[in-house]
């Protein structure tokens, strides 16, 4: 058997450390095992063929179909052994056959599953719960609940990206566009990236990007950012509404109305749900004389709190401290 040291010493330093980047981001597909060959498609540029042939008393044999041309193992069959090293670690402890009188339906489906998720990788497992989700309306509404996602919010806020345009042959492609504001902030979701998005927000002015000023994007994105910063992303929250609020520039209609779907989007989230409701009540008693913005939290479905200590948390401190009488 190789270790990973034997492959380290087939490829270039560089090229061992992108093949083992590839590794770490589930790049090696389902590996086929015969005796001792091994293969796998490896998903780099486009999908390629690998194949690893252990060796008695030799570095393991590897062979790829990509376009490499210095050396004979690319960073492809370097994923697929660290992969096949990852397969011989896990010893997994022998199984003794149980009589099917004994081992019960549930346990059966526990063993099968438990066999088939060590025997796949993260990237085809979500592909096929993707596809199950599409095909099982039942099963797609229980997913969007257990996630806590609105539906409405979901579909507003959902890009569909145009599909390519086809180059004619001989024709270079132009330019690539650059991404715009929100498609930025997609891409983080859809990539598993929430906790960047939040510093993207933090980014631009909420009320003078006119990409994503109004009722959709905004309480959708911060949602999912405070799924993965709740207290962080709350605090900011906090922090712009009550700097736009103190500006009387900005005071109107359209900034109550954009207070108030933001903090509607985020009071459900059961990690912040008490916060919001008491940073609402503090608004409207701050900001009493504020009659459209009174308005605007009463009919997104917030209320003064009498006792602001009935909800269990701490008050919080507003406005500066006090300045020490000058001598």
């Amino acid at each position: 058997m190789f270790t990973e040291a034997d492959l380290e010493a087939l490829v270039p330093r560089k090229i061992f450390e992108r093949g083992s980047a590839y590794y770490e981001d589930n790049a090696v597909g389902l590996i086929r095992r015969t005796d001792d060959v091994f293969k796998a498609n490896v998903e780099g540029t486009e999908t390629y063929r690998v194949e690893l042939t252990i060796r008695a008393g030799k570095p393991p044999k590897i062979y790829c179909d990509c376009p490499y041309d210095y050396g004979d193992v690319c960073k492809h069959g370097i994923a697929l052994g660290l992969a096949v090293l990852d397969w011989f670690s896990n010893d997994e402890p022998e199984i003794v056959p149980i009589a099917s009188a004994v081992l019960t339906e549930k346990d059966r489906r526990a063993r099968l599953l438990t066999a088939a998720w060590n025997r796949t990788n993260d990237r085809e497992r979500l592909g096929f719960l993707r596809q199950l989700l599409l095909q099982k309306p039942k099963m797609l509404r229980r997913f969007l609940e257990a996630f806590e996602f609105d539906e409405a919010l979901l579909l507003a806020t959902t890009n569909h990206p145009p599909a390519p345009v086809s180059q004619p042959r001989g024709r270079r492609a132009g330019p690539r566009r650059l991404l715009t504001f929100v498609e930025q902030a997609h891409a983080l979701i859809n990539n598993n990236r929430r906790s960047e998005l939040l510093s993207l927000l933090l980014s631009v002015d909420w009320l003078r990007q006119p990409e994503v000023y109004d009722t959709q994007a905004w309480p959708y994105l911060l949602a999912e950012s405070a799924r993965a910063q709740p207290e962080a992303t709350f605090d900011a929250v906090m922090e712009r509404f009550e700097g736009y609020l103190n500006n009387q520039a900005l005071r109107g209609s359209p900034l109550y109305q954009f207070i108030a779907t933001i903090l509607r989007s985020l009071v459900s989230l059961p990690a912040l749900a008490q916060q919001v409701l008491l940073f609402a009540s503090e608004l409207m008693q701050q900001f009493h004389r504020l009659s459209s913005l009174q308005k605007a939290l009463t009919t997104a479905g917030f209320f003064p709190i009498e006792n602001e200590l009935a909800t269990g948390l701490p008050p919080r401190k507003r406005g500066r401290p006090p300045q020490s009488p000058s001598r």
